[in-house]
């Protein structure tokens, strides 16, 4: 299946493999040029004719990162002043900007080659340089000094499954000393020594010597200190954990079993079951899916409760097995499984159903009391005590007294010593003489 990039990257910063549809970059990105990038994804297969989706999008989120130095506005600055000015007078507004983004972009000013009686101060964050002390131009003509600005921090963000050896950030400290040679150390915040620093041709590089667990640190304020031996200054590395899908869901229980009257109304539900992912945010978000489609259940993809949506019959199916799967929301998708059996109860929604509607007996005149005649059948498609049939005559009609039925076995017997009946008279030069009779639906079969 080839996988091209159709839209969204017009710069050709970006690659797709045609087979696994991997992306990756393959030309240098810029926070300050394009922030966001949305790539349209076209998948093909290789039938002919070709048949293709164009539908796919990918949205990709540039980080800045401090690549820019401050600069300023103009430089020299001169600027004279009144003897008589007082304190807090305002001088001379210094400013310098930074093409990066929000921390990575603010500023800070420092006066350099100062000596401590220097009638003047700068505010570190505006940049503002005022009067600090007196001025006297018969003792001290002009001031000289220098006034450094300096990015605030470096702010990055760091997954927690970054490889040990990851390079982290280059800082770089600037020596106006001819022949410096500037070092560096990482002397603050570096918890449980996750990060380290080398000097590379008076480049700080820091990479990750250990690796990160998203749970024991999700920020890290590094302090690195530049020093020539005999001077030095310190910069602020903050450093933003982002947790990474390193945990799967996992069930409760790897099986679960529960029981339902088949009366139960539609839409109840029937067993709540239950993830749990040690990740946070969209990486341990929980979705529940039905692996197969069985039209009796459905499950919310959000709770985990499943609930009835069609009528359950005892007498059609006794038990249903699901197959329920957890899926993260991380990326790549981590999953588990369980089973859920639903044994199904009767109820006893069946009436019994003779064998036949119409049952007809013989019996001979003569015959000894308790002879069976017939016996009567009944089913009932219910289970157990709700299936078990009694029979009885109804209303009493047991031929005026000439019959009994054995409750549970439906036989139909002789009570009386001698049956006599009308046919018999007509015809007493018969030695015997037989009585006919039928059963129908008189009988009823009743419930135990």
């Amino acid at each position: 299946m080839n996988k091209p990039l159709t839209l969204g990257n017009s710069r050709g910063q970006f690659s797709i493999d045609s087979v696994t549809g991997e992306i990756q970059v393959v030309a240098p990105l810029d926070f300050e040029v394009e922030r966001e990038y949305a790539l349209r994804i076209r998948a093909q297969d290789a039938g002919r004719p070709p048949l293709s989706n164009n539908t796919g999008m990918v949205s990709i989120q540039v980080v800045d990162i401090n690549d820019h130095a401050p600069i300023f506005v103009s430089t020299p600055f001169q600027i004279s002043v009144l003897e008589n000015a007082p304190l807090g007078h305002s001088v001379i507004h210094i400013q310098a900007v930074d093409a990066d983004y929000g921390e990575n972009s603010r500023v800070e000013y420092k006066l350099t080659g100062v000596a401590s009686d220097t009638p003047f101060v700068v505010n570190s964050a505006t940049g503002w340089i005022t009067v600090s002390g007196p001025l006297d131009r018969e003792t001290v003509q002009h001031y000289f000094f220098g006034v450094e600005a300096r990015d605030h921090e470096y702010l990055i963000r760091l997954n927690e499954d970054a490889a040990v050896g990851t390079s982290v950030l280059s800082v770089t400290a600037i020596d106006r000393d001819v022949n410096s040679a500037i070092s560096y150390q990482i002397t603050g915040g570096n918890t449980r020594n996750r990060f380290a620093i080398s000097t590379q041709g008076g480049v700080g590089l820091i990479t990750l010597s250990l690796p990160l667990d998203y749970k024991q640190e999700r920020r890290f304020v590094l302090t690195v200190t530049a020093s020539d031996r005999t001077l030095h200054d310190n910069c602020h590395v903050h450093i933003n954990i982002t947790d990474a899908n390193t945990h799967r869901p996992v069930f409760q229980s790897a099986h679960y079993s529960v029981s339902v009257n088949e009366d139960r109304p539609i839409g109840s539900t029937v067993v709540v079951i239950s993830a749990t992912d040690d990740d946070v945010g969209e990486n341990a978000r929980i979705t529940y899916y039905l692996e197969d489609n069985i039209p009796q259940f459905r499950i919310d993809a959000n709770t985990g409760a499943i609930t009835l949506q069609a009528e359950l019959d005892y007498e059609d199916q006794v038990t249903y097995t699901l197959a329920i799967t957890a899926k993260d929301n991380g990326i790549p998708q981590k999953a588990d499984t369980t089973y859920v059996e639903i044994m199904v109860n009767d109820v006893n929604d069946n009436a019994p159903q003779f064998v036949s509607a119409h049952y007809q007996g013989v019996i001979s005149e003569d015959s000894p009391p308790f002879t069976s005649v017939l016996q009567i059948s009944a089913t009932d498609r219910d289970a157990h005590a709700n299936g078990r049939v009694q029979y009885t005559f109804q209303n009493g009609e047991d031929g005026d007294g000439d019959f009994i039925i054995e409750p549970t076995s439906g036989i139909i017997r002789t009570i009386r010593c001698k049956l006599i009946s009308e046919t018999c008279l007509l015809h007493r030069e018969r030695r015997c003489c037989w009585l006919h009779f039928s059963v129908s639906f008189h009988a009823i079969a009743r419930i135990i």
